[in-house]
Order: C-alpha cells, then sequence, then structure tokens
C-alpha cells in the first residue's frame, strides 16, 4: 500500500519505477509456485528466486540515494513525522519474510524425504502435507490473475486451484497457450497430459478405450523416467515410488541359459548416485495407469472417442482468421485445438496420415513372447533384483515385482502369426527350456497356465522427424521398441516432459508460428536419444541370435546335412572351450555396460532448474541392502569371467 501510494505521488521516479519492478518479479515468481495434491512442486528454485531479488534490489541501490532522498522529504512535507525505513530496507524485509514463508513450506512438504542440497532443488510432495491444501486442490475454479495470487501466498493462503475447463474448444481461455488434443490414454499419453496440466496449457485427451481396466503386468521405471515424472508432478512421483517395488540396488545382469553362470553383472546403482535419481523400480502397469489417470482433470479426458484422422485449416480457410486443426473422431463428431500430440501406439491412425511415403509398416523381431507372473521368490531375493538367460534363439527374461512374486519374458525365435493353441502352454515352455537352469524351470513350475499369455514382438524402425505441421508422434507411435532395455514406457514419459516444455514458451497472441518452432524443438531434443536406445534394444536380440557359450554348442542346422558333422560339435562341446563370440562379447559388454547404462540413466531431457534431487545413499535415504563389497565385481580375466 505504502508503495502504492507514494508511485501516484511521485510518478515518474525512476527509483519507484525500478522498486515496482521488483515486486512484480516477486508476484511472477510466486505466481510460478505450483500447489500440488499432497505438496509443493516449485517450478522456480529459490536459489533463481532470490539472485534475481539480489539484482532488483542491487539496482535500486546503484540508483542513488538522492531520488530517495526526494520522496522522504516530499513526504516529511506532508506531515509525515516518524521517518520511515528506506525502501530498500522495506525490500530486504519483505523478501526475508517471503523467503522465510518458502522455506517454511518447503520443510513441511519434504519431512520424509532425506534431500542433499543443490542450487537448482526443487521442493517434493509429502503425505503429511496440511490437509486444507489438499482440499484447496480438488476445488475446481478459474485461475487468479498474477498479482492476486501473488498477494495470496504474501498473505499467508495458498493460491486457488484451477477451477476452468480445460477442453481444448473452451474459447474463453485466455492463457495465451496452444489449445493440445492428445490422441491416446496410454503411459505417454497421461504424461504428457500431466506435463500440459502442470504447465497450465489447456488440452483434452481422447482415448478410445470406455473404461480403464486392470491389463498387462508390471512395468519397468528406470531412473531416467522417473526423474521425468518428479519434473511434471511431484505428488504423482511419489505415489508411483512409494507403491514400486525397488530392484536397482540389488544385482542385475545377465546369465548363461543353460549353466546359470553370470556372464556379466553391473551395478544399476552407480548412474542413479552420479546424478542423485531416484532407484529402478518395478510396479504394476494398471495401477501405474491409475495413478496417471487420478491425476489428470476428470474435465480434461474423453473416453471411448478414438482420433480418426485430422485436418489442418490455414488463417485464410478460417472463418475466424486463426489457423486451426480439425479432428474426426471415429462416431463422426468433430472437434478443434492448436495442435495434435500422437500417443495412439504402435498402430497410430495418425500417424499414417503424418507419415505417407514409404513403407512405415510396424516391423516384427523376429520373436514372439510368452509371458506371466507367479508366485516365486529366489533364496537370494534380496540381493537379485533382475536376471537375463542367454540362449541362442531364444532367452528368458525374470523380475522380482514384491509381494513374493515374479514376472518372467520367455522369448523364442520364430515367424509371426503362430499362437501356441494347445492347451498346454506350461507345459511346451518347459519341453522348450528343457535343458535349461534350473531356476528357469521352477518359474514356469509355478506359472498357472490360465496366467501366460503370448504376443509377438514388434518395433519400428527410427525415423528423425516426428513432426509434421502442428502434428507431434510420442511414445510408441514415434519411436516403439523391443522391450529388451525396459525403456518403452520411461522414452514415452520424456517425450510428455519435453513437449510440454517447448509448448509451455509459446505465445499464441504472437500468433501460431511459435507452434511450429516449439515441436521442431520437441523432435530435436528427442529423436537422436529415442533412436540410440531404440538401437540398444534391438542389439540385445540380435545377441541371441549368435549366442554360443561353448565351441560345438547349437550347431547351425546345415550341418546336419554333413554326415559326421552333429556328432563332432556334440563332442566338442563337451570339452567346453568357451565360443570366441561369448568371449569377445563379454569382453565389449564389460567395457560398456556402465557408459550404456550411464546414457540412459543420466541423459534424460530434465533441465537443472527442474531437477530434484534425493539422496539415494543405502542405508540413510533408502533400505540398505545386505550387499557384499564384491557382489557386482567379475572374477578372472575379461572373456573368461565370471
Amino acid at each position: 500500500k505504502m508503495l502504492g501510494s507514494s508511485t501516484e505521488r511521485t510518478s515518474g521516479s525512476p527509483l519507484l519505477w525500478t522498486a515496482t519492478r521488483v515486486f512484480w518479479t516477486l508476484g511472477a515468481s510466486i505466481t510460478r509456485t505450483r500447489v500440488e495434491e499432497g505438496g509443493a512442486n516449485r517450478s522456480v528454485s529459490s536459489c533463481s528466486f532470490e539472485r534475481a531479488v539480489t539484482r532488483r534490489i542491487s539496482l535500486v541501490e546503484k540508483q542513488g540515494s538522492k531520488e530517495e532522498g526526494k520522496m522522504l522529504g516530499s513526504s516529511t512535507k506532508r506531515g509525515m513525522t516518524r521517518r520511515l525505513p528506506s525502501s530498500t530496507t522495506r525490500m530486504r524485509m519483505r523478501m526475508a519474510s517471503v523467503a522465510s514463508e518458502r522455506r517454511v513450506l518447503v520443510s513441511t512438504t519434504t519431512s520424509s524425504v532425506m534431500r542433499i542440497p543443490h542450487s537448482h532443488d526443487a521442493s517434493s510432495s509429502s503425505s503429511s502435507s496440511s490437509s486444507s491444501w489438499r482440499r484447496r486442490k480438488r476445488v475446481v475454479g478459474r485461475p487468479r490473475p498474477p498479482h492476486q495470487a501473488a498477494r495470496a501466498v504474501l498473505d499467508g493462503a495458498p493460491p486457488a486451484a484451477d477451477t476452468s475447463s480445460s477442453s481444448c474448444l473452451d474459447s474463453d481461455s485466455d492463457s495465451g497457450k496452444p489449445r493440445v488434443i492428445i490422441a491416446g490414454g496410454g503411459i505417454g499419453g497421461l504424461c504428457a497430459a500431466l506435463a500440459l496440466q502442470s504447465k497450465g496449457i489447456p488440452f483434452t485427451l481422447y482415448e478410445k478405450v470406455k473404461e480403464y481396466k486392470p491389463f498387462g503386468g508390471p512395468i519397468q521405471l528406470q531412473c531416467n523416467a522417473l526423474e521425468s515424472l518428479e519434473a511434471i508432478d511431484m505428488s504423482v512421483a511419489r505415489q508411483i515410488m512409494d507403491l514400486g517395488t525397488i530392484t536397482g540396488d540389488r544385482i542385475n545382469g545377465l546369465l548363461d541359459g543353460k549353466t546359470g553362470e553370470w556372464y556379466l553383472r553391473f551395478d544399476t546403482r552407480k548412474p542413479a548416485l552420479k546424478k542423485g535419481l531416484p532407484l529402478t523400480l518395478v510396479l504394476n502397469r494398471y495401477v501405474l495407469l491409475d495413478i496417471l489417470k487420478g491425476a489428470v482433470k476428470p474435465e480434461s479426458m474423453t473416453l471411448g472417442k478414438r482420433v480418426e484422422s485430422y485436418e489442418e485449416v490455414s488463417a485464410e480457410d478460417s472463418p475466424t482468421g486463426k489457423a486451426f486443426v480439425e479432428v474426426r473422431f471415429d462416431d463422426g463428431s468433430k472437434t478443434i485445438g492448436d495442435v495434435i500430440v500422437a500417443a495412439d501406439g504402435i498402430n497410430s491412425t495418425v500417424r499414417k496420415q503424418v507419415r505417407t511415403r514409404g513403407n512405415d509398416e510396424a516391423t516384427y523381431s523376429g520373436y514372439t513372447c510368452y509371458t506371466a507372473t507367479c508366485d516365486f521368490e529366489l533364496e537370494d531375493v534380496e540381493k537379485i533384483g533382475y536376471q537375463v538367460y542367454l540362449g541362442n534363439g531364444q532367452y528368458f527374461v525374470a523380475s522380482d515385482v514384491g509381494e513374493g512374486k515374479t514376472q518372467w519374458y520367455a522369448f523364442k525365435a520364430q515367424e509371426p502369426g503362430i499362437k501356441d493353441e494347445s492347451g498346454d502352454v506350461r507345459g511346451n515352455l518347459l519341453e522348450l527350456f528343457k535343458d535349461w537352469s534350473a531356476d528357469v524351470r521352477a518359474r514356469f513350475e509355478a506359472t498357472l497356465e490360465e496366467d501366460i499369455e503370448q504376443r509377438d514382438i514388434y518395433d519400428r524402425r527410427p525415423v528423425f522427424n516426428w513432426v509434421k505441421g502442428k502434428v507431434a508422434l510420442l511414445g510408441d507411435s514415434a519411436h516403439s521398441m523391443q522391450p529388451n532395455m525396459g525403456q518403452g514406457g520411461c522414452q514415452a514419459i520424456e517425450d510428455g516432459y519435453v513437449l510440454a516444455d517447448v509448448l509451455s514458451r509459446c505465445n499464441m497472441e504472437e500468433g501460431d508460428g511459435c507452434i511450429q518452432q516449439a515441436l521442431n524443438e520437441y523432435g530435436r531434443r528427442r529423436c537422436a536419444r529415442a533412436a540410440s536406445i531404440h538401437g540398444f534394444a534391438r542389439s540385445a536380440a540380435l545377441m541371441t541370435t549368435t549366442w554360443r557359450p561353448y565351441l560345438g554348442s547349437d550347431p547351425y542346422s546345415f550341418y546336419s546335412y554333413i554326415p559326421g558333422a552333429m556328432q563332432f560339435w556334440s563332442a566338442l562341446e563337451k570339452l567346453k572351450i568357451p565360443h570366441p563370440g561369448k568371449v569377445i562379447g563379454q569382453v565389449m559388454m564389460m567395457v560398456s555396460i556402465d557408459l550404456i547404462l550411464e546414457y540412459i540413466a543420466c541423459g534424460g531431457p530434465v533441465s537443472e532448474e527442474d531437477r530434484v534431487k534425493y539422496c539415494q545413499v543405502p542405508g540413510v535415504g533408502v533400505p540398505k541392502r545386505d550387499l557384499p563389497k564384491d557382489a557386482f565385481k567379475m572374477n578372472g580375466i575379461p572373456g573368461f569371467a565370471e
């Protein structure tokens, strides 16, 4: 009030103009503070906020005391008998007060998390957050103007939640942000919706199913995905981490399928500890979808509608004089928006319209996959996370998923479209893996026949153009990959974060040219990384086509036409001479595995300003596993190590 009245009396004062901008900066910074359910998630770090305020105060001080003296003098002449603190002092007092309030806010929302000091640390949510704030989060209302939101926080009250409809058809939207239509409500679509929601970008998500139902088994979420989820919505990330089963702090690696001996052990803790990221975990897919769906505003989702096609309408052809995109659905209805996000899976209908040239069909990997979750635990489950058993033309993957259960995948090289309808899939798998490790067979035996599912594995050839006009591909529609690296869903989550980040800088009041620039930046930031991880996933499958533990193991089929050849190879195998391919492969893996894991885990797109660091020191920030110091060490000469 004092600043306002003084400004009216001394309009044009450089000092007061600067002071006004200080408070404007304060209001804008506080307005950008997002209060999410279960706690606060700051999009602007305290350090950046304090530096901005310090720079403004320094600028005021450099203006000199001359103007300030004039202001105080004129105030005294008007009858003020008490000398007020200087404007700089008042601002410092107010900054200290606000900083104190922000520290109290952060401390109350991070009581359950051990944190590492970091210059760009953002506050996390906690289940112990104020219940009154939770109630306010559920209130639906139009956002306050920036100055009102800032005043509310200064007065000690949390800002009101958004109560306006976020539908793309909301013609009254004055956010200046592009209206986004999301086709598909899987992991990628829901994460994109959450990311847009956190940035205040209006959107509507359309999903073809009329109701979400439990399906599929557990999914692995690695460090990079959890980092992106934290940056998108801290409360959602905390729910996922609370419900997931951590496997990233145990021994993981590759084994020989038949002998069960370790081929390579790797430490997935290293990249997490290096960058301060949450440890890799597994969580049931339907639980993950339920958490994500529950965090998206219901009025921003429409179920039972599948996007069938779209058409871009130029400003010249638009009745309003503004360009837009018209979307048609399978029921004949239409809607309009400024951007379309194709998150409708590997067989995306939107992608077919985006990429019309050449052969753009999904590629068969050469493998069919059997999968199930069974009641099984290894004796050393506290030490072992997931294991990949290698074989020639087949391989087996198993992971502990908590609560005494194991999820497994059995891959078999065969032609596509061959469905096992014998009624005894488990028996056929036991026959297929009859010479394999006892631990592999034990998992089959612990599995119920009706729980086994089969599907052929497809991916898509990497492309380096995900954008056409105002349409962007996301998730499996852009980079469908084989499950060997556990990165399909993780990369979709990264996509959602980057897409919202670039669109948040669009201002539609300046024209829609910013949309094209933003989408092009999205493609530049995502294409190369997704393509490289896609390549890792394909390479992992190719290993099994050449895998042979010993000379003479699994001879090529043409040897059967050579008299005595098969007997020769069988005798040679008994000598257990390591196959040269296995030796070279182990050397290469031992040299490169840490670099690969670090690139996947630490190479994510989250900016430093959005980073949230955790204390992941075993025994301090996370439970400590009883692992020996040399648990991850391979003993012996590379190529012959065990």
